[in-house]
């Protein structure tokens, strides 16, 4: 996820409390868990939109990265992230200019064109006119491959600037987030694999999460209201991208006159985000209103 103008500083949209975010530790439906306590912010990998190959190292303040090897092998767990970024570090640029960024984008301009089932490493590596081999230098898995895929879309969310109000960040965060997903809905499936504790998953959970608490709810409301905000962003689009879609045909309540008309997919999801963040601010009794 990247800013929708230049970063201010290392660290920016961590909010004036000064919180801490420690995001992986727990898993929660499709996403992580974010748990929200102590003095400093701090997130497996957070570096915003930059590439792959060139991750951050490990913040010696971070959990000793050490892992148990069969933790590390589950792709898109947090100790699977540690170790890939470690090994990202390490990796020397070869001869035939393959990177792994190239890798993901041309799976998913493959997905996003022809759909998940035509994604194979063959497949793959022809579009790229190498070898599978070669892939498998990079990637391990096409499991691990879809795993980047779909931290790699999440880098196109543009997170919200600082200076908004705070339910105005969290209001711009949902909508981008649905924008991205429906930009890519044939990828939505491969949302389900893992939770989301990749770089960019990460920097959007952070953002979202350092918004609420600038909007006055407590810690524990502000990580419940967060992964709230993203089931319901998945509900929608997957609704929005299902063929059942939604409609009043065939139910035997009659709405009446003025809801005879089935409202568009873009007025569901506002009305939905406004009631939601409406309810939570009342029911907190957050002082911030949008």
């Amino acid at each position: 996820m990247r800013r929708c103008r230049e970063q201010r500083n290392e660290g920016a949209g961590t909010g004036g409390r000064g919180t801490s975010v420690d995001v992986g530790r727990h898993q929660h439906g499709r996403c992580s868990r974010a748990v929200v306590s102590g003095t400093r912010c701090t997130t497996p990998g957070g570096l915003r939109g930059a590439p792959y190959d060139a991750r951050m190292s490990h913040d010696p303040e971070s959990p000793d990265p050490r892992v148990e090897a069969s933790d590390a092998d589950v792709p898109g767990s947090a100790a699977w992230w540690t170790a890939r970024q470690e090994m990202a570090t390490r990796r020397r640029p070869r001869a035939d200019g393959l990177t792994i960024d190239r890798i993901v984008e041309a799976a998913i301009l493959l997905v996003d064109a022809e759909g998940l089932p035509t994604l194979t490493v063959r497949r793959l590596a022809d579009d790229l006119g190498t070898g599978s081999a070669s892939l498998y230098r990079h990637v391990a898995s096409r499991e691990e491959l879809l795993v980047l895929m779909v931290d790699h879309v999440l880098g196109e969310v543009l997170l919200p600037d600082d200076d908004l109000a705070p339910l105005i960040r969290i209001e711009r965060l949902a909508g981008e987030l649905r924008r991205v997903l429906l930009s890519h809905e044939r990828l939505l499936p491969a949302l389900t694999a893992s939770p989301l504790v990749g770089p960019n998953a990460v920097a959007g959970i952070e953002v979202g999460l350092t918004s609420a608490l600038d909007a006055g709810f407590a810690p524990e409301v502000a990580a419940a209201a967060v992964l709230a905000l993203i089931d319901f962003v998945l509900g929608t689009v997957y609704f929005d991208t299902s063929s059942a879609g939604r409609s009043f045909a065939g139910s035997d309540v009659d709405p009446g006159e003025p809801l005879t008309a089935t409202p568009v997919a873009d007025e569901v999801f506002a009305f939905g985000l406004a009631t939601f963040l409406s309810g939570l601010v009342h029911r907190s009794g957050a002082a911030d209103t949008l």
